[in-house]
């Protein structure tokens, strides 16, 4: 973006206007209303199916992986981008990615790499639901932990929605910011 003079036309501080607390009790709320907003219908549709227990060693490792599966996903879209993302793993218990948007990149761009992990893994889960009938409470908890780990990417897009379309975004610390160029404003 050398030689393009950007304007900030909104700053997210995304930790201030959250909260590490407020996200996790959204996510948590989201994960439960999602659950039980689902496991009724779905399993008086599959109501002649019996449930099975079988695989909950693998369904507890599929919990533990989701998150950095989730992660990984949000780099796909971006990782044509090289340097302009900033990378780096962490590893606590299990290794987490951290992704940072270092140079400014288009808003539809930046909304397609949230959105991507809900399309893809709720899409898979929610096929599976169809394909092994007798684990449907597996995928649906799964499902719902997942789109739990969604809210903040919600959010963001949420807060990216009313932005011009031409606008391009970058991360800091905090949050982010949205970019105008000059050139577009003056036409």
């Amino acid at each position: 973006m050398e030689g393009i003079n950007m304007n900030c036309w909104k700053t997210v501080n995304f930790h201030k206007k959250y909260g590490t607390q407020r996200l996790f009790i959204l996510s948590s709320m989201t994960t439960i209303g999602c659950f039980l907003f689902l496991y009724v219908p779905i399993t008086t549709y599959f109501a002649h199916n019996k449930l099975s227990d079988d695989y909950f060693l693998l369904f507890m490792t599929s919990i533990l992986l989701i998150y950095p599966l989730h992660k990984l996903l949000h780099l796909l879209p971006m990782i044509h981008l090289g340097d302009k993302i900033k990378k780096t793993w962490n590893v606590q218990f299990l290794p987490v990615l951290h992704i940072q948007v270092k140079e400014p990149i288009g808003k539809i761009q930046f909304q397609f790499a949230l959105i991507f992990p809900f399309v893809i893994i709720s899409g898979l889960l929610l096929v599976s639901c169809f394909l092994f009938t007798s684990y449907v409470h597996y995928f649906l908890m799964i499902f719902a932990y997942h789109t739990g780990i969604c809210v903040p990417d919600f959010i963001r897009i949420k807060n990216l929605w009313k932005s011009p379309r031409s606008c391009y975004v970058e991360e800091n610390e905090d949050g982010f910011e949205i970019l105008i160029n000059n050139v577009s404003e003056l036409s």
